[in-house]
């Protein structure tokens, strides 16, 4: 990665993609080096913003609507003006943050760094529960109730299904398109629930290479380690990045593809002469491993963790939102000693407002009125915790709504 992909300004700079990072050759560079300034959201973007096949692909989190979002997409960038650099902060040209799919080889970016571990700060009763939460819960969880909502993202990608010339795509209510003859058959999604899963900071990986269980009904290339029973693992959204991709059925690995040809003699290059098997052959050999000459398509899953795209604070998920067992409260006594002086409705009840979201066009008509939200028993809770208790101890009042009221 040279300096112009960071610090170009003229918005010109790009890469010749099969050229191995070389700019291409309509670059001017001599313009580009004259007009070189401080990273932005358009630089980093340039490349960020399509990791992954393109705008949005995987990264549900990361698109173009970057560039100019309201308050509601993003409201770092959109409500602060936030550049990239504000929370990838850089020393000596070591930038840190990374995705869950990638090792953090040059720091973390953690909510935290700014807002601290206990980041609820009015001293309100409320404050005091969420605060307490952050033990257990990962700030994104709450503050960012869906993923995506600034632009839909690819859910599904079957690469088993490429290679038809002859079949139409077609577009989906998104818009987007349901087919490619060079990458196969797609699912889209816009402003979806996450999947929440415990993350106690590290991902398993499938590496190059690496032997994996083919005749598995799924095989997970990235899965967040984490357990209810270990302190240091939170609760943790992510976007799972689904699709169909080759082993390799003997070597039991995952097989690399030559795709994009490297100049028009070129007769390996799927998306030039549509032969799997020439594919495998060529790109296995560029990875110096071996390819037995038999594949196979298996479903693989990667849990993508979501980072960007926070709501404002009045737009986090309520205290109900979560938990049912609150649903039909009116006062605090069910922990508290009765105060009529507490609103426990402006508490408890307002949160993420779905409405306001389908009135900006959102696709989140499904998750009015939703309770349960993360889903307690899929966590590995008996239920909701204000009635069963949480991971380490049982509440100390009483059993929930068998305890006695007045």
């Amino acid at each position: 990665m040279d300096c112009l992909v960071c610090h170009d300004t003229t918005g010109t700079y790009k890469k010749a993609p099969p050229g191995a990072g070389m700019p291409a050759k309509d670059v001017d560079l001599k313009f580009v080096a004259q007009n070189v300034g401080h990273s932005s959201r358009a630089s980093c973007g340039s490349c960020h913003f399509n990791g992954g096949g393109g705008d949005a692909i995987k990264h549900a989190d990361l698109s173009r609507q970057l560039l100019t979002p309201d308050r509601n997409c993003d409201v770092h960038m959109g409500g602060y003006d936030f550049s990239c650099a504000e929370c990838h902060k850089t020393r000596n040209h070591k930038i840190a943050g990374r995705s869950s799919s990638v090792p953090a080889s040059e720091g973390a970016v953690s909510c935290r760094d700014c807002h601290s571990d206990t980041p609820h700060y009015c001293g309100s009763l409320l404050d005091h529960h969420l605060n307490k939460h952050c033990k257990t819960i990962d700030c994104n969880t709450c503050h960012s109730p869906v993923y995506a909502k600034c632009k839909p993202t690819k859910t599904w990608w079957d690469w088993s299904k490429a290679g038809d010339k002859k079949r139409k795509p077609k577009k989906d209510k998104y818009g987007q398109p349901d087919y490619h003859w060079k990458k196969g058959e797609f699912k889209w999604k816009e402003s979806p629930k996450p999947t929440y899963a415990w993350y106690d900071g590290y991902m398993e990986r499938v590496l190059m290479g690496q032997k994996v269980d083919i005749h598995a009904p799924v095989i997970n290339l990235t899965d967040p380690v984490g357990s209810i029973k270990d302190p240091s693992s939170k609760i943790t959204p992510f976007k799972i990045m689904k699709g169909v991709q080759a082993v390799d059925a003997e070597n039991d690995y995952f097989l690399i593809p030559h795709l994009f040809p490297r100049n028009k003699e070129d007769k390996t290059a799927y998306w030039k002469n549509l032969d799997w098997e020439k594919a495998f052959t060529d790109g296995m050999q560029a990875v110096n491993l071996d390819y037995s000459g038999t594949f196979k398509w298996v479903e693989t899953w990667m849990y993508w963790r979501l980072e960007h795209e926070v709501m404002p604070a009045n737009m986090a998920l309520s205290c109900v939102q979560c938990h049912e067992s609150l649903k039909e409260e009116k006062t605090c006594n069910r922990c508290h000693q009765d105060n009529r002086d507490v609103d426990f409705k402006a508490i408890a009840q307002k949160g993420t407002d779905f409405s306001f979201m389908m009135s900006k066009g959102r696709d989140v008509s499904h998750l009015k009125d939703t309770t349960d939200y993360i889903d307690f028993k899929a966590l590995g809770y008996e239920g909701d915790p204000i009635i069963h208790g949480g991971r380490f101890k049982k509440l100390p009042m009483g059993y929930g709504d068998k305890m006695p009221r007045e």
